[in-house]
């Protein structure tokens, strides 16, 4: 089977490492076509990976952008005739399955990472890209309950154009890597470093971690803040952390690919985000590594962590409780049972499955 991987861009994020998992498999023909070749992290793992790779530039080309996508995908699937199109951002499913099914592609799927925005003008938005797609024969495929519930609020959206398949990670992998990197630690009882991975992007809630630093100062002075992960808002933050007097205390560190060596070092995963977060991917990575985790409140991290089975929730936006709640973490340890239990739940969430589910999804495609 031939599948064709459709992304926006090669950053850095949780849509390419998804479809790099994919990859990662070795099973069936898949392809990848990115619309825009900046920012530019993951080019060239995806172009070892795949066995077949082409980026171009439309985002830069104004409203001409919507027509050039019809028109380019059009010819991609023209030339290289993918059994299945695999759309990785619904806000572009509908030109990119127009162009995928004038070309003949009868199985189409896009991925739903976030929930829709809800007022008047962006329920017409989520319709104008959603209406075509169930018209056109594609199903959008939601990494959560979470997000799949928000599209089917919306009014007029057929339930059964959504589905939700949870996302893959490297669990084997990343508990392999993060217990390599544990043993090589230096013990130092005074340690305490936390470790959040995210993009650097308003979905995402850094203010409230910043904000619970002098509190975790005040206790705990060896407190040291590690950031993984790049985005927009990079040098917005970083003047945030610079006004709070806490830039000795708080690291940038980019786009890393030593995710799971940075969680295995860390005494503390801490996710930090809103209600706009689709599903929190990496909490189940922070899982496989065998790290406590603390994250907001919000429906997607609720439904990953099972209620808080598989790690503790505090109220979002909410700076004394986080800080609260990283200080007990930090005095009490490890609770090494649940841990391992984390573990192997985070291990259920393998490449193989998820794509198998989409496989499923698909309609006429079977698993392999």
């Amino acid at each position: 089977m031939k599948i064709l991987h459709i992304l926006a861009t090669p950053r850095a994020e949780g849509t390419p490492r998804l479809v790099l998992d994919w990859l990662a498999t070795g099973e069936h023909e898949q392809e990848v076509f990115v619309l825009h070749s900046e920012p530019a992290d993951l080019t060239i793992p995806l172009q070892e990976a795949a066995t077949w790779y082409a980026e171009d530039d439309y985002f830069s080309r104004g409203k001409k952008k919507f027509t050039d996508i019809v028109l380019g995908v059009r010819r991609v699937c023209l030339n290289r005739k993918p059994d299945l199109v695999v759309c990785w951002m619904t806000g572009f499913a509908n030109w990119v399955f127009l162009g995928a099914r004038a070309a003949g592609v009868k199985h189409l799927l896009a991925y739903g990472g976030n929930p829709p925005k809800r007022c008047f003008r962006d329920d017409l938005m989520t319709r104008f890209v959603l209406w075509p797609t169930a018209m056109l024969g594609g199903k959008v495929l939601c990494c959560s309950d979470y997000v799949r519930d928000g599209y089917r609020a919306v009014p007029g959206i057929p339930d059964h154009l959504l589905e939700t398949v949870w996302n893959c990670t490297r669990a084997a992998e990343v508990m392999q890597r993060a217990a390599l990197a544990r043993t090589g630690r230096l013990s130092d009882p005074s340690a305490a470093t936390v470790l959040m991975v995210a993009t650097l992007e308003h979905h995402k809630d850094h203010e409230t971690l910043f904000r619970a630093i002098p509190t975790i100062l005040a206790e705990n002075p060896a407190f040291r803040l590690l950031l993984a992960g790049e985005g927009s808002l990079r040098s917005t933050l970083e003047a945030r952390v610079a006004e709070l007097g806490i830039a000795e205390i708080v690291t940038f560190l980019g786009a890393r690919r030593d995710v799971p060596e940075l969680l295995g070092s860390a005494d503390l995963f801490v996710f930090s985000t809103t209600v706009q977060e689709g599903l929190g991917s990496v909490l189940l990575e922070a899982m496989a590594a065998g790290i406590p985790i603390i994250a907001s409140d919000v429906p997607a991290c609720r439904e990953v962590l099972q209620d808080g089975l598989h790690g503790e929730l505090v109220p979002p936006a909410e700076p004394e409780a986080l800080a609260a709640a990283i200080l007990r973490h930090l005095r009490e340890g490890k609770d090494k049972d649940a841990l391992t239990r984390s573990q192997a739940f985070a291990l259920l969430f393998t490449a193989r499955r998820m794509m198998d589910q989409y496989l499923s999804h698909a309609g006429a495609l079977s698993p392999s």
